[in-house]
């Protein structure tokens, strides 16, 4: 009797035992189902020339994921240094990342480094990235088997929409000075193209050098060939600066058109006692209910909102998130196709702040628009078509007019 009792204890035990480990396994199973990690990168120029601007991008872009109350995916983010423009530091910290195990990478700021490291690492290694503030037009063509987004609108895109503005300004000829660089030579011809879709004449196309000893030539050629307005194609340390200069102190034009990198708080400051009435440009705008809530939320974490790329590295990190949250629970899409079904028409609309939401919105198997701050809406290309605000300089400011 004792031994038939002993036999039971030693089955019933083992059963018992049995029983324990599949309920841990099961519930070991569950738990990393429920909480499975996301590993995603920022990999910007903490180094170097844009030192100042990037801490303020990547702390937006972590504002995003510290929003994210959802247990089911559980994101753990890292920072890299690119030091801007040194390839070789860039490759080295895109690697690391890559060895972390990221999925998806927020960068880079610089627009060669952004190229190499997509060439080299992330295309390859089937990496998703989203970069907040590289706009060179070489990124359009680049062969990046869809894993290359950015949430900054391409120069080219600017140069169609500030040739609709002159179109509309009822402008009929113009002279073109464009900066000796590789992406403004792209952006003028862009713009002169798009100015003869719209019966526009381009009487003359001329490059300009920064820091040069004597413009004289240069001014009395754009003088020779005349026109309605003079467009300049540049940024203030490219040599637009001492070209708007030079031709308002001739006299030469009353008119001016300015690309971006010329809307800025330099030239307005350096040329406000000037008349430039006539003088006006785009600014790149944002939806403004986004762009609110937006500035709620980075204010009360201490972020300037209006550093530059701080709204678009907000919105690339939610891009990030939400496209991991909507491929979870659909379970039959690639990362690819969900960034595009999360970010563009149809779907609730969803701005920042509302990243929960558009999260449990997800769960119950129904579509979502990422509006963001920036108005995010991915051609077929990854880039963002984005929003801009026509402007003119009135009495040393830039007065918006129109949401384009």
């Amino acid at each position: 009797m004792i031994m038939l009792i002993d036999r039971i204890n030693t089955a019933f035990n083992k059963i018992f035992s049995f029983l324990i480990i599949c309920i841990l396994l099961f519930m070991s199973k569950c738990f990393a189902e429920t909480n499975k990690e996301i590993r995603v990168g920022i990999l910007l120029g903490f180094t170097g020339l844009v030192e100042s601007l990037t801490p303020s991008m990547a702390d937006s872009a972590e504002l995003a994921f510290n929003e994210v109350k959802n247990k089911d995916l559980i994101f753990k983010v890292s920072r890299a240094d690119t030091a801007c423009d040194n390839i070789n530091k860039a490759i080295n910290a895109a690697n690391k990342l890559i060895n972390e195990g990221v999925s998806a990478i927020i960068g880079g700021a610089c627009p060669n480094i952004t190229k190499e490291i997509a060439k080299s690492i992330t295309i390859p290694n089937k990496i998703l990235t989203i970069t907040p503030a590289d706009n060179s037009n070489e990124l359009i063509t680049l062969k990046d088997n869809d894993y290359l987004f950015r949430t900054t609108p391409s120069k080219i895109r600017g140069s169609q929409i500030l040739a609709d503005i002159t179109s509309d300004r009822g402008v009929k000829k113009i002279a073109i000075s464009y900066s000796n660089d590789e992406d403004y030579k792209k952006f003028a011809k862009s713009y002169s193209d798009a100015l003869n879709e719209n019966n526009v004449q381009t009487s003359i196309m001329l490059s300009h050098n920064k820091n040069s000893n004597d413009y004289s030539k240069h001014l009395s050629t754009l003088s020779a060939a005349g026109g309605d307005a003079l467009a300049i194609i540049s940024e203030s340390d490219l040599g637009g600066d001492q070209i708007f200069k030079s031709i308002l102190d001739i006299g030469m034009f009353n008119m001016f058109i300015l690309s971006e990198g010329m809307m800025v708080q330099e030239i307005i400051d350096t040329f406000k006692d000037r008349d430039l009435k006539k003088t006006f440009g785009y600014i790149q705008g944002f939806s403004n209910l986004g762009l609110e809530k937006f500035k709620y939320l980075a204010q009360k974490s201490g972020i300037d909102p209006f550093s530059p790329y701080t709204s678009e590295s907000y919105d690339a990190a939610a891009v990030i998130i939400l496209s991991n949250f909507a491929k979870f629970y659909s379970e039959n899409k690639s990362i690819i196709d969900v960034v595009f079904s999360v970010s563009n028409k149809p779907g609730v609309k969803i701005y920042p702040g509302d990243l929960n939401k558009a999260i449990n919105i997800l769960k119950e198997g129904k579509s979502i628009n990422y509006e963001g701050a920036t108005s995010v809406e991915f051609d077929k290309f990854g880039d963002t078509l984005g929003s801009f605000l026509e402007a003119d300089f009135k009495k040393g400011k830039l007065k918006s007019k129109k949401l384009r």
